[in-house]
């Protein structure tokens, strides 16, 4: 009897490490799960924790992580995952100074992104304006040779009637006319010259003014550059018996955060390609739609 049992546990510890080779997930099932379960070799795993500050619920997690294992399912056709309450493998949602800086930093982004954007849409008003003084300004000035030349036109005018006419002859009463209205002209010229200085100083307060703000924005820039340095987001890590998140931007970019840890979790590591799901740093991936790309296949058949 002691030899049948001693066999049992012999074939079973066999038959344990065979799977482990094979299916490297289920070195971190536990021990009662591939007991209960000795055909099933998804790995399971949990959401454990979730910090509140995040804003996300336990249950949005887990809707997260559900689609996160789907991308995996769709793209190599196998069950590599399934959530189960009771699993050794646990999910922590960690919010520390990682994410309270990632925050401050996304901020500040967005505050830079609107100044420029504003910055933008002034320096567009402004070109715009200084087009209408340009042209404002030509019709000024040819209103002005203009009206030089009807005045020497009626001076000359003047002279030839006065030679021939006395001072109350009927062609003199047109020309004092004439001159009258050359004068209303000129006043009227006068005014829209003054009306034009007026909008040009105008505008060069404005253009003062916005070249200001573009000083305090490429200010705003070099503090940010201070602050936040170039460097590599770490979203989480892979420990064996946990998954650490304790960085995310959006709920779409902590679905492939959770797809990316899973994956160390089968094993997988990193891969060159910034498209793939297993490259160290998200960004150039489609969050929305992300498929698993073939150097993420290859990586888990190479396994």
């Amino acid at each position: 009897m002691r030899i049948i049992v001693i066999a049992i546990v012999t074939l079973t510890i066999l038959f344990f490490n065979y799977q482990s080779y094979t299916h490297h997930q289920l070195r971190f099932n536990s021990w009662s799960d591939r007991l209960l379960h000795p055909l099933d070799t998804r790995l399971r795993y949990q959401i454990a924790e979730v910090d509140p500050r995040f804003g996300l619920s336990k249950n949005e997690v887990i809707q997260l992580s559900q689609e996160a294992i789907q991308i995996w399912h769709e793209g190599t056709h196998q069950p590599l995952f399934v959530y189960d309450d009771q699993a050794l493998l646990k999910i922590h949602l960690i919010y520390d100074d990682r994410q309270a800086e990632y925050n401050a930093f996304k901020k500040t982004q967005q505050q830079l992104n609107r100044e420029n954007n504003n910055n933008q849409r002034i320096s567009n008003n402004l070109d715009l304006s200084k087009s209408n003084l340009d042209q404002m300004q030509r019709s000024l000035r040819q209103q002005h040779i203009q009206l030089q030349a009807d005045a020497q036109s009626l001076q000359q005018q003047n002279m030839s009637w006065s030679r021939i006419e006395n001072a109350h002859g009927e062609n003199r009463q047109h020309i004092e006319n004439q001159f009258q209205q050359l004068k209303e002209k000129a006043r009227r010229l006068e005014s829209d010259i003054a009306y034009y200085n007026q909008l040009n100083h105008n505008l060069n307060q404005q253009v003062n003014e916005h070249n200001s703000n573009i000083d305090h924005y490429n200010k705003g820039i070099v503090q940010a550059k201070n602050r936040f340095p170039p460097h590599e987001f770490h979203k989480g890590v892979f420990m064996g018996n946990q998954i650490q998140i304790y960085q995310f931007d959006a709920q779409d970019d902590l679905r492939l955060t959770l797809a990316h840890e899973l994956g160390h979790a089968l094993g997988l590591g990193h891969h060159a390609d910034p498209e793939a799901l297993m490259y160290p740093v998200l960004g150039e991936q489609n969050l929305q739609h992300f498929k698993l790309k073939p150097a993420d296949q290859s990586l888990l058949y190479a396994r």
